[in-house]
């Protein structure tokens, strides 16, 4: 066959590698993001989607191959649908939180969850399945032109450049393939963390032992909550009015959390493994095993629905305590607890029945609604002090009277500890934080690309009772406010808290070790370094 020597032949084998139906599908999901929410489109992903199209169909060209081309346009299709219906439903970006929807509850559920969010912007779907559509029906060209053999090894080599450049520097899930396989292989890397913890189910007993009994430690878990909403980290309004008059917590301005939502931070925080912890001979271990080994009764005590879209896999690790109590009976799983009213007061009383029992080691876990949304059910009409005008302003007043509440709640419980645990200690961290507009002009935790500070910026302090202050240098507890600190590191501090001396304690892990490294990078979910 002889080689067609024309420039436009040339432009057009060039333009052959960048179809029109399929670029469309591959890149709609981006389009709709930018009608949705332009501030959470990573720009980055259209080169990425462009630079994996061309060397596709730079091998489709090779091998003159349509059924390749069209299983492509299947399986792009499907991805693309799935990630504009995200766009549509929920205006943000698919993510692996949103398929821990699907995959941790049942049909009936899920569906309610997208009802919740319908509207008729799902309308713009049609364009997406008619370019499909176009898109299977095409039939592309096989041409051969001139500098035919230079454009192709151009193409393959800017990709292998690309792949190479990436999967070097230890990036590539994150910055070097299109965005729902990186979703997807994201997802599956939780699920494993998620089996594993199911296949353990029960205790499995370490190297422990309790240096001092009797002693009670408190682990308090708020959700949702962003310090920078909380009066006590300098926020304009009065917010803890009540924990801002106490002198006997420490507060720590710092502290950020290694996930933006609930799932991972929190099988992150209370086990070995984490983004911070590689997997070692000893990741498969977490706290119970170590408080339960050292001999303390454990407690989960919790104002969150047991089973449900977020959940199900917090349940799972909840069952390895010894006891574990869900209060929350206004609804029937986790998706309906955001829409129904169960106020954290609801934890005092079996709180405070465990801590007038009789066992001398106890280690409880109390689980808060916290600021989760909706945030106007999460506190009871007499904490509505602030108000705004419009969506925007409404929301964010909303959310600053669930901390006011939140506020009087973990002073309330401060003072039952105080009361009925001479030796004791309590911890509060929450889960993650809320993008409350103070960035991107959104809502909510979920993100694209850079990861929102104010997703992972968090409240963190400890209080101890007066007989367990004696065992601690407090003076450098107060120094240490600033000390920079990521929650995956919790499994450690709470160790070192409960007097536990076992061999998976890290003492530069622990926040209130002499040890603490301090130089640790903090990189966290989005893969970039926080203090960046």
């Amino acid at each position: 066959m002889a080689i067609n020597r024309k420039p436009s032949e040339t432009v057009s084998g060039i333009l052959s590698l960048f179809p029109l139906y399929l670029t469309l599908v591959v890149n709609y999901p981006l389009l709709v993001g930018l009608l949705m929410n332009h501030l959470l489109v990573d720009a980055r992903l259209l080169l990425i989607n462009l630079i994996w199209l061309s060397a596709f169909m730079a091998a489709v060209q090779l091998f003159r191959s349509r059924a390749l081309y069209r299983i492509a346009v299947v399986v792009t299709g499907i991805a693309s649908v799935a990630e504009s219906l995200h766009w549509l439903i929920l205006k943000s970006p698919l993510s692996q939180s949103s398929l821990f929807v699907v995959a941790a509850t049942n049909l009936q559920e899920t569906v309610d969850f997208m009802n919740l969010k319908f509207g008729l912007n799902l309308l713009l779907l049609i364009p997406l399945l008619l370019v499909i559509y176009l898109g299977w029906r095409y039939k592309p060209e096989f041409t051969r032109f001139r500098f035919r053999g230079i454009v192709y090894g151009v193409v393959f080599g800017v990709f292998a450049v690309f792949i190479a450049e990436n999967a070097l520097g230890g990036r590539l899930v994150r910055k070097g393939i299109p965005h729902f396989a990186r979703v997807i292989f994201s997802f599956q890397q939780e699920r494993r963390m998620l089996h594993q913890f199911r296949a353990e189910g029960k205790v499995q007993y370490v190297e422990a032992h309790a240096s001092v009994k009797p002693l009670t430690v408190v682990l308090v878990i708020g959700e949702s909550s962003n310090r920078n909403h909380w009066q006590l980290y300098g926020y304009s309004r009065q917010t803890t009015p009540r924990l801002s008059k106490r002198s006997d917590i420490y507060i720590f301005d710092n502290v950020v959390a290694a996930f933006s939502n609930t799932i991972s931070s929190i099988i992150a925080s209370l086990s070995v493994t984490s983004p911070g912890n590689p997997v070692t001979e000893n990741g498969r271990y977490d706290i119970f095993d170590v408080f339960k080994s050292a001999g303390f009764t454990t407690y989960w005590i919790s104002n969150q629905a047991p089973v449900g879209v977020w959940e199900n896999a917090v349940t799972e690790f909840s069952r390895k305590s010894d006891h574990e109590l869900f209060v929350n009976l206004a609804a029937n799983s986790s998706m309906e607890s955001m829409f129904t009213r169960s106020y954290d007061e609801l934890l005092f009383s079996p709180v405070e029945k465990i801590l007038k029992s009789d066992e001398p080691l106890k280690f409880l876990v109390v689980q808060t609604m916290g600021n989760h949304a909706a945030y106007k059910k999460r506190y009871p009409p007499e904490y509505e002090r602030f108000r705004g005008d419009g969506k925007k302003e409404r929301t964010i007043a909303e959310y600053d009277n669930s901390i006011l509440y939140h506020d009087f709640f973990l002073d309330s419980l401060l003072k039952i500890v105080e009361t009925n645990a001479p030796e004791s200690v309590l911890l509060y961290a929450s889960d993650h934080g809320e993008n409350v507009y103070d960035e991107n002009d959104e809502a909510g935790h979920t993100f694209s690309g850079r990861l929102p500070k104010a997703n992972v910026e968090i409240p963190f302090f400890i209080w101890f009772s007066t007989d367990y202050s004696k065992t601690m240098d407090t003076e450098e507890v107060r120094n240490r406010r600033s000390y920079p600190y990521v929650t995956d590191n919790l499994f450690h501090t709470l160790t070192e808290l409960g007097k536990i001396e076992t061999p998976l304690l890290k003492p530069s892990a622990s926040l209130f070790n002499p040890a603490f490294d301090t130089g640790r990078k903090r990189i966290l979910e989005d893969g970039y370094d926080y203090d960046q």
